[in-house]
């Protein structure tokens, strides 16, 4: 469980439904975008704990999630809110190999 580990590196309990917020999100485009699965894996590494997911998918505009979405947009959130939500948002997506998306966030209390 994502909480489990986050609070085991360090995350601060006020910042949990923050970082359940951007996992769902992130976790819900890798199902809906990525091909209908994808690995999640974290760590806690110096005073960051990370989430990193990939997919097959392809995201083919580096700066997605960067800039808020319009009002009236249907979708287009979940980046965005994970950018908002997390310390560090880390995109790689190329057409051979998929995308990873890692969340960073902060855990100074290891």
């Amino acid at each position: 469980k994502v909480s489990q580990c986050a609070s085991d590196a360090g995350v601060p309990e006020d910042r949990m439904p923050k970082l359940a917020v951007a996992v769902t999100e992130i976790a819900t485009n890798s199902i809906r975008h990525g091909g209908g699965h994808g690995t999640l894996r974290t760590w806690a590494q110096d005073a960051t704990f990370l989430c990193e997911f990939r997919d097959s998918g392809y995201i083919p505009d580096a700066m997605t999630g960067r800039s808020r979405p319009e009002a009236n947009q249907i979708g287009g959130r979940g980046l965005w809110l994970a950018h908002q939500l997390c310390d560090l948002v880390e995109i790689r997506s190329t057409p051979d190999r998929g995308t990873t998306i890692r969340l960073h966030m902060d855990a100074p209390q290891r």
